[in-house]
């Protein structure tokens, strides 16, 4: 975008030596210490604090205030980041499970089954299903303190936004893909998801009350709902873009960059460029090794010249032990296809995926 900007980073991150358009490249603990982030000698010409990551959202929010530039108020960060918190500001505001924590707030018989996950995670981690009373009972205490909700049926989706001075700007609507209990690891996502118009109504809806309620109003969004009988429940809510390569397939269908309509949200002079979608549909397929040892994997790069492929990538390699998956950092890799219709996606993925020959000891 031509923006000059100083990049911080964290000392347990790894950053590569140059970075082209840094002014500097600035080491400081924030994910461990937020507020660090205030102790930084800055330029008088400073415009605005961004971040595009989960443990980012908090110390870039705190120092925007400070400086009193556009951001994504602290207090909504905070709501976001903490799930109980959020839970508590929507309530009575849109379609929620019903919720409480362990160890404090006994489950109604009719709430179960349960999902129990910490009230700050992210990428699943620690999130586990508690299917009645009694197993409830069995893992209270080591449970204690966790979030927990009635477990939702019905087809997941995440929406990716952009709010401008309050107003949200739905870029897409991603179908979502999971393993099912008990860690829920999502396997796969597809934009645009297959809706009809009432669904879609429903969850725009869902989306916009939550995201005023919890008073995001610049940068990104990336919020999860379940619909179940045609009404959309929410699931959470977070002031970033989502995971999974979903702003990819958000971009490669409807050409919006969520990145950077995020920078010009809070610096409305910033070039964004206007591109035209390259494929009707696109999906992430993760690839399903689990609970094995890799020798190899070979046919990379034939799948990477495959029909539709815009990426693929492989995250292991001889002598790496892939376990059961418990968090989604777990997963070996996955393959970005695109394709001008449903079906042809469905083609492509399946070849794309057939490509790529792990061996395992």
């Amino acid at each position: 975008m031509n923006i000059p900007f100083l990049w911080i980073v964290d000392p347990e991150e790894k950053a590569p030596a140059t970075v082209a358009g840094a002014i500097d490249v600035i080491h400081a603990p924030y994910r461990n210490d937020p507020l660090c982030v205030l102790g930084i000698p800055l330029p008088v010409s400073v415009r605005a604090v961004l971040s595009f990551t989960e443990l980012g959202s908090l110390p870039a929010a705190l120092l925007s205030e400070a400086l009193g530039l556009p951001t994504v108020p602290v207090r909504a960060v905070l709501r976001t980041r903490d799930k109980l918190l959020m839970r508590r500001t929507l309530a009575g505001v849109l379609d929620q499970p019903a919720f409480g924590v362990v160890g404090r707030d006994e489950p109604a018989p009719g709430d179960f089954p349960l999902v129990a996950k910490p009230v700050d995670g992210s990428g699943s981690r620690n999130v586990e299903y508690v299917p009645d009373a009694t197993a409830h009972a069995q893992r209270r205490t080591a449970l204690a303190g966790h979030l927990w909700e009635s477990f939702l049926t019905g087809v997941e989706y995440s929406v990716e936004a952009v709010s401008f001075e309050g107003r949200h700007r739905i870029l897409g609507i991603t179908r979502k893909r999971t393993n099912g209990r008990p860690y829920f690891i999502e396997t796969g996502h597809e934009v645009p998801a297959a809706l009809g118009p009432q669904e879609e109504q429903a969850i725009h809806s869902c989306v916009r009350r939550c995201l005023d309620a919890l008073e995001i109003t610049v940068g990104a969004s990336h919020t999860e709902v379940m619909v179940e009988d045609g009404r959309a429940v929410l699931i959470e809510t977070h002031t970033r873009g989502g995971g999974d390569r979903i702003p990819l397939l958000t971009r490669l269908v409807t050409g919006a960059d969520q990145y950077e309509l995020a920078v010009q949200s809070v610096l409305p002079w910033a070039p964004v460029r206007t591109t035209a979608p390259e494929f009707g549909c696109a999906e992430v397929r993760y690839f399903p090794w689990q609970d094995v040892t890799v020798d190899a994997v070979d046919g990379l790069a034939d799948c990477r010249a495959a029909d539709g492929v815009v990426e693929a990538e492989v995250q292991v390699g001889a002598g790496d032990r892939i376990p059961v998956w418990r968090y989604s950092h777990e997963r070996p890799g996955h393959v970005v296809v695109g394709a001008d219709d449903r079906d042809e996606l469905r083609r492509r993925v399946t070849d794309a995926v057939a490509r790529v020959r792990p061996r395992f000891r």
